[in-house]
């Protein structure tokens, strides 16, 4: 054995197989390269198997495998060795080798024998991928479920009203709590910890942490409420919060899972329902004492018109007590039941409808004496749908007897007022007609008589006359717009109207006025002002003159001044007018007698100043009638301002400028009308001899023809014998009020004999309705008295010059046309 070990390395015993026998050289390498070749892949097979093992902790018998693997590299290392046995005989170190494989073999067999029936009991490879396959299916579902919990978890964090938190076992927040945050707004930083406690209200916060250390001492499920406060609404709100623990396999407290829910709308909904039901209370007692102590009597009777209730009043109508008609038939009590309040009752019942305001007349029921009650009845029962049942009927009944006999008197008195106000405007009218018809005379004359004159004393005469002529006719003016402004017969025409223009005339004619009084008169624009504003310029400039004109007559020395504003701040924008003086000024007594008919401040005022009293009424009134209002501010030896302030278009309608100041021309640059020349035939038909002759005396000298007739009868035989004689008049001048033929049945008879010449209607009647009444009559046009000389020679040179014969007979037919239609209208309407 020693002497093996000694000659381990010698190979001078045995020659190189290449010299042992007869070995071809393809045969010998066929040797070399095949031994290489397995010992190089029994090299590689157990590298391959450690690595396996290393990388796999879950194989099963590894040391097996490590001695299979050390079996395979000592075969390897044999065949290597037999490979280099042909140039070296290293036939020691083989047997070596040989030896140590079949040590390695048959240890690597005793292992593998010995695990050999543990091995025989593991399940197959099929069987086992089978297995993993379950459990990987399995953990895929249970993943799945997971996923599907987690995602339910954070909807119901994120999708709840509810704050849903999870706390260690000390109450800290160790984790995110996403519905927390977004409810009280508080980022992670804060909150966490015991940072939570700082969004519940100081208050609170005691009794909270009591219950949680009482809560988690117990371990039993915590209850508490509280404040809390909320992002969204920036305010404390109530909540109630609860937790469980969540507990180990030891029973120890794991973690806290728990919910907050704002139960502030529930807190407030209590709190109403307790004001609403002592509400209730209050308002039953209320209705209770309503009921009992109401002014009409008030019942309610059941479907067999029994009753179910009843007040005090209606009670002692009957004659007996409230407790004597509970439960009683309501024929037992009232008088006629059965033919006046029965077929109501029965009418509610059938159709659930109220019926009211019916007047029963009757009998009382205690005196006998005759009555008139008022009724009404409403029914009373379930509600279903759109359906109700009827199960009692609430009456009303109020004693109206007095009421009834005051509006007997009241229609009487009111038909007595209607009279008289029909007799006053009767009046007005025929006191015009017979001023006007004489003012006509002396206004006319006196203008004839200035043309003649050339002594100014004589002159001035006149002008006295005619300037005194047209101050009564004013007062008779005056007087003719407040009756029409009481009967409503005063009609508002709006249309558009160029403000700053307005302002201009209103100046230009005041100003004269001032000057005459040496009293300095001024206008002023305050800022922009509406280009144009609706409005009936006619009345307006009436009652800017008014108030200018009194202001002026008021103010013995100092200034009068008109300011015009606009006033886009009110709602609708409006246009003030303010006319400031420094006159007399007045008391508060002299002011809330001003705008009253026929009166002025005091007696005193009157004697010193004259007046009629009527301006500022009507002002005010016209006022009104434009939808404006009328203001006043005064002081005694003060002065006073009249405020009239007017609505506008709305503000995006409405174009604002500033108006240069107004500056009045003088009269003498002013150029006066021209009055035309006429040449016609013209016939005047008066029954008033003064009028007929100034007519005739205007119309000749612009160079008309003319020829007069005394009334109505000899205007028509006038006319035809012209036409019948070839000598027909181009144009008729027509009084309307005359004896035996009036003006309107001369016309009519006119045009009955195909006479279609122009007519102009001649009246002083200055009522609303006189126009429309005589050009419904076939005239063509209308003048009122006293007769304006420019006027009258205008309308004549328009009728005779410029329409022709055509267009008129058009325009009576269009109006004939309207007016039938009118007249089928009110016929339908009746």
């Amino acid at each position: 054995m020693l002497e093996f070990f000694q000659k381990l390395l010698d190979t001078s015993d045995f020659p190189p197989r290449w010299n042992c026998g007869n070995w071809s050289e393809f045969l010998g390498w066929l040797h070399v390269v095949s031994d290489i070749a397995i010992g190089a892949a029994y090299f590689g097979i157990p590298l391959s198997l450690i690595y396996f093992v290393r990388t796999r902790k879950d194989i099963i018998l590894p040391r097996i495998i490590y001695l299979f693997a050390a079996f395979i590299v000592a075969c390897g290392f044999t065949h290597v060795i037999e490979a280099a046995i042909f140039w070296t005989p290293i036939y020691r170190i083989s047997g070596l080798a040989k030896l140590f494989t079949a040590i390695i073999s048959w240890v690597t067999l005793g292992v593998i024998v010995k695990n050999l029936p543990g091995v025989m009991q593991l399940p197959s490879l099929t069987a086992t991928i089978d297995r993993l396959e379950s459990e990987v299916e399995q953990r895929t579902h249970t993943e799945r479920q997971l996923l599907a919990a987690n995602a339910r978890h954070q909807a119901l964090i994120e999708g709840t009203r509810s704050i849903v938190w999870t706390a260690s076992s000390e109450g800290k927040f160790t984790s995110p709590q996403a519905s927390w945050s977004r409810y009280t707004g508080q980022s992670w930083d804060e909150l966490k910890d015991f940072g939570w406690m700082n969004v519940i209200h100081e208050e609170d916060r005691d009794e909270l942490l009591r219950k949680w250390n009482q809560a988690s001492t117990t371990q039993t499920k915590y209850q508490a409420t509280g404040r809390i406060w909320t992002a969204a609404d920036q305010e404390w709100h109530r909540f109630v919060a609860e937790a469980v623990p969540v507990l180990d396999d030891e029973k120890n407290v794991i973690e806290w899972v728990g919910t907050i829910s704002d139960i502030e709308d529930q807190h407030q909904a209590e709190t109403n329902l307790g004001i609403a039901r002592n509400e209730i209370i209050e308002q039953k007692r209320e209705l209770e004492l309503i009921y009992q102590s109401a002014p009409v009597g008030m019942s309610l009777i059941d479907r067999e018109y029994r009753f179910l209730r009843i007040n005090d009043m209606l009670a002692k109508l009957n004659g007996a007590s409230g407790e004597e008609h509970i439960g009683r038939r309501a024929d037992e009590f009232l008088n006629g039941f059965q033919d006046q309040f029965k077929p109501h009752y029965d009418l509610v019942f059938e159709t659930g409808e109220p019926v009211v305001d019916v007047e029963i007349v009757g009998t009382h029921p205690v005196s006998g004496e005759g009555r008139t009650w008022l009724t009404s009845f409403y029914p009373l029962g379930n509600q279903d749908g759109e359906d109700i049942e009827v199960t009692a009927v609430s009456a009303i009944i109020q004693d109206i007897t007095q009421r009834k006999k005051q509006e007997v008197r009241l229609r009487e008195s009111e038909q007595m007022a209607l009279a008289a106000n029909r007799s006053k405007s009767e009046f007005l009218a025929n006191m015009s007609h017979e001023i006007r018809t004489p003012m006509a005379a002396i206004l006319g004359y006196a203008d004839v008589l200035l043309g003649h004159l050339q002594d100014p004393d004589n002159r001035n005469c006149v002008l006295i006359m005619k300037r005194n002529g047209e101050h009564l006719l004013e007062l008779i003016n005056d007087i003719l717009d407040l009756s029409r402004i009481e009967a409503g017969k005063l009609d508002v025409d709006v249309e558009p109207t160029a403000l700053p223009q307005l302002v201009a005339d209103v100046q230009s004619l005041m100003a004269v006025r001032a000057e005459e009084k040496k009293v300095q008169f001024n206008v002023l624009f305050e800022g922009l002002v509406p280009r144009t504003i609706q409005t009936d310029p006619t009345r307006l400039r009436q009652v800017l003159i008014n108030l200018i004109g009194n202001a002026i007559k008021f103010t013995d020395e100092g200034e009068v001044r008109l300011r015009v504003k606009f006033l886009d701040g009110s709602q609708p924008p409006m246009i003030e007018f303010a006319i400031e003086d420094t006159g007399i000024g007045m008391t508060r007594e002299q002011q809330e007698r001003l705008f009253k008919p026929f009166s002025q401040g005091d007696s005193s005022v009157t004697r010193q100043y004259g007046g009629s009293g009527l301006g500022l009424a009507i002002s005010q009134r016209l006022v009104h009638m434009m939808d404006g209002e009328m203001d006043l501010t005064s002081q005694p030896q003060q002065g006073s301002t009249f405020f009239v302030r007017l609505p506008v278009a709305s503000f995006e309608d409405i174009e604002l400028v500033k108006p240069s100041l107004v500056v009045r021309e003088r009269e003498a640059d002013m150029p006066f009308p021209e009055t035309p020349r006429l040449s016609c035939r013209v016939l005047v038909v008066d029954d008033r001899r003064d009028v007929r002759h100034i007519s005739q005396h205007f119309l000749e000298k612009a160079g008309a023809v003319v020829a007069t007739a005394e009334d109505g009868q000899q205007g028509i035989d006038v006319a035809i014998e012209a036409r019948d004689a070839g000598e027909p008049f181009d144009l008729i001048v027509m009084d309307m009020q005359m004896p035996n033929v009036d003006g309107l049945h001369a016309t009519a008879q006119l045009r009955s004999a195909e006479i279609q010449w122009p007519i102009i209607a001649l009246t002083a009647d200055a009522m609303k309705g006189d126009r429309d009444r005589c050009l419904n009559g076939g005239c063509d046009d209308y003048l009122s008295k006293p007769i304006d000389q420019t006027n009258l020679i205008n309308m004549v040179a328009k009728y005779t010059q410029e329409v022709t014969r055509e267009d008129l007979i058009l325009r009576r037919q269009r109006r004939a046309d309207r007016l039938r239609g009118q007249m089928s209208e009110d016929t339908h309407a009746k």
